[in-house]
């Protein structure tokens, strides 16, 4: 915001635009837990409204990869905005070459055919399509318990999370659920031989965030090999570093028919979304009587957008940042941990890998509450959102580029607010727990005088 919008539209104001046009849930949100409208980043850091700072070790779960404002992706934004923005339909921006080389670069030399398009939902569609072509005779998809690929609705078809899926679609016969990290299940499912593909996250993401067993992928590729299933891999959330490697699959060193792109692919500058796959898929695909051109072509991106993806890929691999993930993330995952066994009354464990990585709480209370004491301390992380779970990960996803003074920061603010938990009696948690999952079913007003807001609710 600009000095002169920040005086015209104060907090209030701001809330009411967002409650009456948008999203009233989130304007509520915002209002009952008195948390600043955000102004502007830069690096590790967001800055609010009124000039206060907070570390952000949410990162939008995982977008801000290289750091708020990174100067060499700005640098190529700002090129591609004064060249060429965009190309007229049927040509090709000089960027999207340049994406393509670098993703080849880094990509296994199988997976070298790219699809384009603008969100990770866009692209889990377009590699249901490629399956679907590519296996005509199978209808059958398995996914694991929890999985996200996305809402739209094309992809809610393999969203592993029941209660956004029931609403919209009838139950499936042909989608198999899985438990996570259970390869002897996926191998059940794929014994009859009539499974079209495997869609899995190489660490289950959002507020489940389980690592796998390190078998798991390779006995699930073997077993995609030995039945003729396609594994399609999600790194929308893994990839470009997070998680110590430049893609989660090297961690077991296997290589899915498809993998999915996406999220920190831009640096949080645009959206661009790849799915990437290999020419055996593609050949496949082709094949079938209900190919054409363009069928797995999704919304194309903006030369500026292919631009911010390609010098973001660059700027990974310029200043190793799987490495540092791992390097710093140790610290990380290391005071996390050292949190559970001080606080066993709150924190079930301390799930992660490289910089991603979280803390399972013993009820939806315990989570909201340590968000709202370290967001008290200027550090915001990444809230499940998700009040129903039994026990959901409050996960820690700062950008890559973070430093280890920040890092210490942190746990030292966790220790406190985890300090301050530790004072309040057991009932208040499940009294707590109980207003949270029932909240939006509370008259807003209430909900904020429960919060000691002084907004109104006139939205």
């Amino acid at each position: 915001m600009t000095a002169t919008t920040a005086a015209t539209w104060d907090r209030q104001r701001v809330l009411t635009a967002l409650g009456r046009h948008w999203n009233p849930t989130a304007a509520l949100m915002l209002a009952a837990t008195s948390r600043q409208v955000e102004s502007h980043a830069r690096g590790s850091e967001v800055f609010a409204e009124d000039g206060s700072a907070y570390l952000d070790f949410a990162g939008s779960y995982g977008v801000f990869l290289v750091g708020h404002q990174n100067d060499a992706v700005r640098t190529a934004v700002l090129e591609a905005l004064e060249q060429a923005p965009a190309v007229p339909p049927g040509a090709v921006h000089p960027a999207t070459a340049d994406l393509f080389a670098q993703l080849a670069e880094v990509l296994p030399e199988e997976l070298d055919r790219f699809t384009l398009g603008c969100s990770g939902a866009e692209v889990s569609e377009a590699a249901l399509r490629a399956v679907f072509l590519a296996r005509p005779d199978r209808r059958k998809v398995v996914i694991v318990d929890g999985g996200y690929h996305g809402k739209t609705l094309g992809a809610l078809t393999v969203l592993g999370q029941e209660e956004h899926r029931r609403d919209f679609l009838p139950r499936d016969p042909n989608l198999v659920v899985v438990p996570p990290g259970d390869a002897d299940a996926v191998r059940r499912a794929l014994a009859a031989r009539d499974v079209a593909a495997v869609f899995v996250e190489p660490v289950l993401g959002g507020a489940y965030l389980r690592v796998p067993p390190a078998d798991f992928l390779p006995d699930v590729a073997r077993a995609c090999r030995e039945s003729g299933t396609l594994l399609v891999a999600d790194e929308i959330q893994t990839g470009f570093g997070r998680t110590g490697r430049l893609f989660a699959i090297e961690h077991s060193g296997v290589v899915p028919d498809i993998i999915l792109l996406s999220k920190a692919l831009t640096g949080g500058f645009l959206p661009v979304a790849v799915a990437a796959m290999t020419g055996d898929v593609l050949d496949a695909a082709r094949r079938s009587a209900d190919w054409h051109p363009g069928v797995l072509e999704g919304t194309t991106p903006s030369g500026a957008a292919m631009a911010a993806a390609a010098a973001t890929v660059r700027e990974v691999r310029r200043r190793d940042l799987p490495a540092r993930a791992e390097q710093v993330g140790k610290a990380l995952r290391e005071g996390l941990r050292e949190a559970v066994r001080r606080h066993p009354r709150h924190l079930v464990d301390a799930p992660g890998i490289g910089l991603m990585t979280g803390l399972r709480t013993r009820n939806p209370s315990v989570e909201n509450l340590i968000s709202m004491q370290m967001a008290a301390r200027g550090i915001h992380l990444g809230h499940s959102l998700n009040e129903q779970m039994d026990q959901p990960v409050l996960r820690f996803y700062p950008p890559l580029t973070v430093e280890p003074a920040d890092i210490q920061r942190v746990l030292t603010a966790l220790d406190e607010s985890l300090a301050w938990l530790d004072r309040r009696p057991a009932w208040l948690m499940e009294r707590i727990t109980w207003l949270l999952r029932r909240q939006y079913r509370l008259p807003p007003a209430l909900v904020l005088k429960l919060m000691h807001s002084n907004l109104k609710v006139n939205w």
